[in-house]
C-alpha cells in the first residue's frame, strides 16, 4: 500500500521516509488520468514521487511536474519488471 492516506498513516506512526506508488512520468507532466492523485504528498513533511517511463523528455517533463507539486525527492524507478513498464519500446544501441 503506498496511496496517500496510507503514506500519511505511516509517517505519523513514525517511518522515516515514505515514496509515492510509482507513477508514469508522462502521465504525469500531462496531469493524465490519477497519476496526481497518485503524486499527492499533502500532509507529509518529505514528499517523495516516484517516477517511471523510459523517454528522456517525459522523465524531465513529470520530474518537473512533481517538483511543481511540492515533491521534495524524486525517485526514479530503474527496475521495475511490470509488463507495463518494460513493454515499451527499448532505446536503440
Amino acid at each position: 500500500m503506498t496511496d496517500t492516506p496510507f503514506r500519511r498513516l505511516a509517517a505519523a506512526m513514525g517511518a522515516g521516509v515514505v515514496v509515492s506508488e510509482m507513477v508514469a512520468s508522462e502521465n504525469l507532466a500531462t496531469a493524465k488520468r490519477d497519476a496526481p492523485r497518485r503524486a499527492d504528498g499533502a500532509g507529509l513533511d518529505l514528499h517523495v514521487v516516484q517516477i517511471a517511463g523510459c523517454d528522456a523528455r517525459w522523465m524531465a517533463e513529470g520530474a518537473r511536474a512533481a517538483e511543481a507539486a511540492g515533491a521534495h525527492v524524486i525517485d526514479i524507478n530503474m527496475g521495475c519488471p511490470a509488463k507495463h513498464v518494460t513493454a515499451a519500446n527499448p532505446v536503440p544501441r
